[in-house]
């Protein structure tokens, strides 16, 4: 069974929470506000890399864009392996879907299915977004780096924010909800009873017919 966004969306709560907090329309925050878009998620994808391209040489220390913070080099490889149209704007959708890309990129399919563990999983995780943290110590990019701090630490640029219980949760929610099978359960509507019901007669006919939605069975 191939994973879905429902049963990943934990991770993908947690990336977002510490990488933009949510926000779609965020950039790096080096990025002189002068030089920033006015509204990310309305430009096109192809739009995005010229923006990055043309603020990295103007100085900028980064091209991090969107609520998964992705650089110009990761945009244009996933997008390419996606088979993703440039003239497709970079909206919600698009930067959910590039960073489901990323996860199975590291792992995701493999750890649910019980292929590697948790260990492996967050450290992939801490290799494509910065401010989550490896589990354990080990080489970083540059450095030795312990347990909860970023891989990436003492780059000048990036440190971990998440802490290695809270991935590790997010994972293990991850995990159930896939093994489980589960799915977003959407609660019975409610009819709206129309204006020659009786006052009080509406919101008991309502009741019972959510019970009757329920508990009543098929024949």
């Amino acid at each position: 069974m191939t994973f879905t966004t429902y049963h990943v969306q934990p991770v993908l709560d947690l990336i977002g929470r510490y990488e933009s907090r949510g926000d779609y329309d965020i950039v790096h925050g080096g990025i002189p506000k002068a030089q920033r878009p006015a509204k990310l998620t309305a430009m096109t994808i192809d739009q995005v890399i010229a923006w990055q391209k043309r603020v990295v040489a103007a100085g900028a220390a980064s091209s991090a864009a969107g609520k998964y913070q992705i650089i110009r080099k990761t945009l244009e490889a996933s997008i390419a392996a996606l088979r993703m149209s440039g003239t497709r704007l970079f909206d919600k959708a698009t930067q959910d879907q590039l960073a489901m890309h990323l996860l199975r990129g590291r792992g995701m399919q493999r750890f649910l299915d019980g292929q590697i563990d948790a260990d492996d999983m967050a450290l992939g995780l801490a290799k494509e977004w910065a401010s989550l943290p490896v589990p354990h110590a080990m080489k970083g990019q540059s450095r030795q780096v312990k347990a909860g701090q970023s891989y990436y630490a003492g780059d000048g640029l990036n440190k971990a924010h998440a802490t290695v219980a809270e991935v590790e949760q997010a994972l293990l929610i991850a995990r159930e909800r896939y093994r489980s099978g589960a799915q977003p359960v959407s609660a019975p509507a409610i009819p709206v009873a129309d204006a020659t019901t009786a006052p009080g007669q509406g919101i008991i006919a309502a009741l019972l017919a959510l019970l009757k939605s329920m508990f009543g069975g098929s024949k």
